[in-house]
């Protein structure tokens, strides 16, 4: 009986495979670099209503009838991590945790909209500290990571903290605030115009929330938006905002935005999208949720494979470019790895039935106590080849490095 794939989920062939794995192990070599230290979490949890995404959580009956999730965001089991590992941290103390993570997350929407119900998610959380420069090492490595796959990152940097101060200010009942937000995430001023007027906003902070949506461009808005502010707490937004600015010697590759008024029950302070040219979607995301899972945190998420799909397939084409040698010497085959090759242990003794072998794999070389025999032509390869000699005695294996 052939069994059908579960809808939204698919199988990744060979190459696609190892393109995500390279792709995964420089993301886990950047953030190692930058003092980072890589956590698991469970896939499996205890569904809790109150999490931010646990709409989208497939859910299970456990044994004793309680209700169980399957993983559909790192963030609050790395939450939970915290509160469980470090419980000076989650009550408060401001004692800095870089945290990374990564792995797969399920989502129960309709697979036909979202064309996907299982993805790769990889990121970073930078917990127990809240100001301008822990929110700049985000941006900056949010930065790093689009770079990383090839491309040229396009940031977007914002603070609903200023929207949300705006708000108080004026007073804003909690269905306007919905309203209000939703109209200034998507700059449609002439929405902000009505509805401020529906809810009978006056004065400087109504003037405020209708010229937000047009806060957008360079650092020159921060002096508009200081210009705008009508109190001190929006005031503070603004400043905290600049004071990111300050911590990039070149913000030419940010823009900001401080009409990004997404989640604002979530996100308390700084946020940020990363694009990248001639893509349209945002490739990853995050910012400041401080109070929302815990007193002091921040961090940021990307999909792998709308990442690698911005990229065009270069982390693919990258594990690809490795030339594939099909080799009967198991000493130079090690050697062999060691340089960069991609090397398959020949399944057969003869050397002919190798070589079809090697062909039939698509394999360019094969490698024998003779060196490479370079299958595109016959010649047999050699140090101008860029290869390895197979007159390897043992001693420069490298051991098992493979």
């Amino acid at each position: 009986m052939t069994l059908t794939l579960a809808d939204g989920t698919s199988f990744l062939a060979p190459a696609d495979a190892a393109g995500r794995e390279a792709a995964i192990e420089a993301l886990r070599g950047l953030y190692r670099e930058w003092g980072y230290q890589r956590i698991e979490v469970p896939a499996l949890e205890r569904l809790d209503e109150s999490r931010p995404r646990s709409g989208k959580s497939f859910k299970l009956v456990d044994r004793d009838g309680g209700v169980l999730a399957l993983r559909s965001d790192f963030t609050p089991a790395l939450a939970n991590y915290v509160r469980t590992n470090h419980p000076a941290v989650a009550a408060g103390a401001a004692v800095p945790l870089r945290l990374s993570y990564d792995g797969l997350v399920w989502h129960a929407i309709d697979p036909e909209l979202a064309r996907g119900r299982e993805f790769t998610q990889v990121g970073i959380e930078l917990v127990g500290v809240s100001n301008a420069r822990a929110d700049a090492e985000l941006i900056h490595l949010a930065r790093e990571s689009v770079r990383l796959m090839g491309l040229t990152p396009r940031v977007e940097v914002g603070n609903p903290a200023f929207v949300s101060r705006l708000f108080d200010a004026a007073e804003v009942s909690a269905e306007a605030r919905l309203a209000l937000a939703d109209a200034i995430d998507r700059k449609d001023t002439s929405d902000v115009l009505a509805l401020v007027a529906r809810y009978g906003l006056r004065g400087k902070v109504a003037d405020a929330l209708v010229a937000v949506p047009d806060l957008y461009g360079d650092a020159a808005v921060i002096e508009q938006a200081r210009e705008l502010a009508p109190d001190g707490p929006s005031a503070e937004a603004v400043e905290r905002l600049a004071g990111v600015v300050e911590e990039f010697e070149d913000p030419s590759e940010l823009m900001l935005d401080f009409g990004l008024a997404r989640r604002l029950s979530y996100y308390t302070g700084v946020t940020f999208r990363v694009y990248t040219f001639d893509f349209g979607q945002p490739l990853l995301g995050g910012g400041r949720y401080d109070g929302a899972l815990l007193p002091r945190a921040a961090g940021f998420a990307l999909g792998l494979g709308r990442l690698l799909a911005a990229a065009n397939g270069a982390a693919r084409q990258q594990a690809a470019e490795a030339e594939l040698v099909v080799s009967l010497d198991d000493a130079g085959a090690r050697r062999l790895r060691l340089e960069g090759y991609r090397v398959a242990r020949a399944l057969v003794a003869d050397p002919n039935a190798a070589r079809a072998e090697a062909v039939a794999m698509g394999a360019r070389y094969l490698h024998s106590g003779g060196g490479l025999l370079d299958l595109r032509d016959g010649a047999a390869g050699g140090e101008e080849d860029g290869g390895a000699s197979g007159d390897d005695d043992g001693d420069s294996s490298g051991g098992d490095g493979d």
